[in-house]
């Protein structure tokens, strides 16, 4: 009896030791990724003098005079409002494509049967190997040939060709998931392959659709490469690239530019903290099964 009491006070203790272990693990990795976004927040309310004068990340922690102004300078130095509304129609459009062309071609791989299925099913995974700046170039000629340079084309356009393959492959694990006696008495009742998809396979996929929206958002969002290379003209600048004009070659607006890259985050968080239930239920339905 001494030794059952004694061996469930060890189990006891290892578990609480591996408890306490990995609640300070997780607690040091919280102070490890929200030290940047601290430090960048205590900066975006400093003034220049105050940047210049600290010594070190540490120093900048807590600010000596609370510049509030700073954000209503970031408006005022540059268009930035310009540069959000920009960014907000871009970012739209290309969740709309990602969703409509994505959940499409993904529809078609999981549930139609046509020739030539499996081959162009490997040639979307092939795509997914490739490294992006490979085709940097020849897709930047082949934009410039179309004269679809400085414009907005060359980064909405993708999304409605497809949507790409990582959206489409999580799409179609999801649509795999769904019966095929509700296919099969939907097409009894009359209705095409259109209107199944439209009216039973959207509805049912909502979770992995704000899954998706949530990734092509981000991506659009924060996209700097795209616009850099695309967006010449000031009046199609996105918000991203926007942020440069707070840099020059001789000096850079630090407090400017944390206030700007404060402002540019809050839409991350807003879509993050309101689908957050849809993007873990999506992110598990759509997990590849084994």
């Amino acid at each position: 009896m001494m030794e059952q009491t004694q061996t469930k006070k060890k189990k006891r203790r290892k578990e609480r030791f591996i408890k306490g272990a990995v609640i300070v693990q997780l607690i040091l990795f919280a102070v490890y990724f929200l030290f940047p976004f601290v430090w960048m927040l205590s900066v975006a309310l400093q003034t220049e003098t105050e940047i210049m004068t600290a010594v070190g990340f540490l120093d900048q922690l807590i600010p000596d005079a609370w510049r509030w102004e700073n954000y209503l300078d970031v408006f005022r130095t540059v268009p930035f409002a310009r540069y959000f509304l920009n960014s907000g129609i871009v970012t739209g459009l290309i969740v709309v494509g990602t969703l409509l062309s994505s959940s499409l071609v993904a529809y078609a791989f999981a549930k139609l049967r046509w020739p030539g299925r499996e081959f162009f099913y490997s040639l979307m995974l092939v795509t997914m190997i490739l490294p992006s700046f490979i085709l940097m170039i020849p897709t930047y000629k082949m934009y410039s040939a179309f004269g679809m340079t400085n414009s907005w084309t060359p980064l909405i356009l993708p999304a409605f060709l497809g949507g790409g393959a990582g959206n489409i492959i999580l799409i179609q694990q999801f649509y795999k998931s769904i019966p095929r006696e509700i296919f099969e008495a939907a097409k009894i009742d009359g209705a095409g392959e259109i209107g199944i998809w439209r009216r039973i396979v959207l509805p049912l996929s909502k979770p992995v659709l704000a899954t998706v929206a949530v990734f092509a958002f981000l991506f659009a969002w924060n996209d700097y490469l795209g616009p850099l290379i695309y967006v010449n003209d000031a009046k199609l600048t996105t918000i991203a690239l926007g942020l440069r004009a707070f840099q020059s070659q001789s000096s850079t607006n630090w407090g400017l530019l944390m206030a700007g890259s404060v402002i540019s985050v809050i839409p991350n968080l807003i879509i993050f903290a309101f689908c957050q239930k849809y993007f873990l239920e999506g992110a598990k339905s759509g997990a590849v099964k084994g």
